[in-house]
């Protein structure tokens, strides 16, 4: 049942899929998780009052699940952009030049990816929030599990964010796209905490 395609690809020598890939990929089983705790909450007679909320939450999740799992192609790809910079001749003064102009135009893709990656990943952590207190206890336990990997998914895209604004020229915009992390990284990450607090309270003896 479970294709290793991807985690074979991760373990090899070649460069992508990394840890932007891996990212977008722990994000995407978190959604996963948290449309499967809606799947078994859904219909169930204690929740028909919510039927709407919950039925909202799934798509929610199934919409994350799908953006994190096509960012994980867009981060490979923005890495292979990336890294061509690096390939370019650089003898002369004016190779270098242009060398260093391309390099600093991929590095917005570079880093572009992995902050819509987090930014995803905070989306997976509020439905996780809205759904805590409204789902199936024999589920409530995947629920959890889904914040605490979307929490991680976001803090690993942040490092792949912080690598490239540090090769940027342009230290405003650096400063900004690293200001972003650090609030998503905070605010979304207190949020993950307290759903995985709320879910082991609930679950344990």
């Amino acid at each position: 049942m479970v294709d290793t395609t991807f985690t074979d690809a991760l373990a090899s020598k070649a460069p992508v899929p990394g840890g932007g890939g891996a990212s977008a990929y722990a994000g995407a089983l978190a959604a996963a998780l948290g449309s499967m705790v809606m799947h078994l909450t859904i219909g169930k007679k204690k929740f028909l009052d919510r039927d709407a909320e919950l039925k909202e939450a799934l798509s929610a999740f199934d919409a994350c699940r799908a953006d994190l799992l096509a960012l994980i192609d867009a981060d490979a790809e923005a890495f292979a952009a990336l890294a061509a910079t690096w390939k370019m001749p650089k003898e002369t003064e004016e190779q270098q030049v242009e060398r260093h102009n391309a390099e600093q135009a991929a590095l917005d893709a570079a880093c572009d990816v992995p902050m819509r990656i987090m930014r995803v990943c905070t989306r997976v952590i509020e439905v996780d929030a809205s759904i805590a207190h409204n789902s199936s206890q024999l589920a409530l336990s995947d629920a959890g599990a889904s914040a605490i990997l979307a929490k991680a998914a976001l803090e690993a895209a942040s490092l792949n964010v912080y690598i490239n604004t540090s090769l940027m020229d342009d230290e405003e915009k650096a400063r900004s796209l690293e200001e972003e992390c650090d609030a998503m990284v905070e605010k979304a990450g207190r949020v993950a905490d307290e759903v995985s607090a709320f879910v082991r309270e609930r679950i344990r003896r």
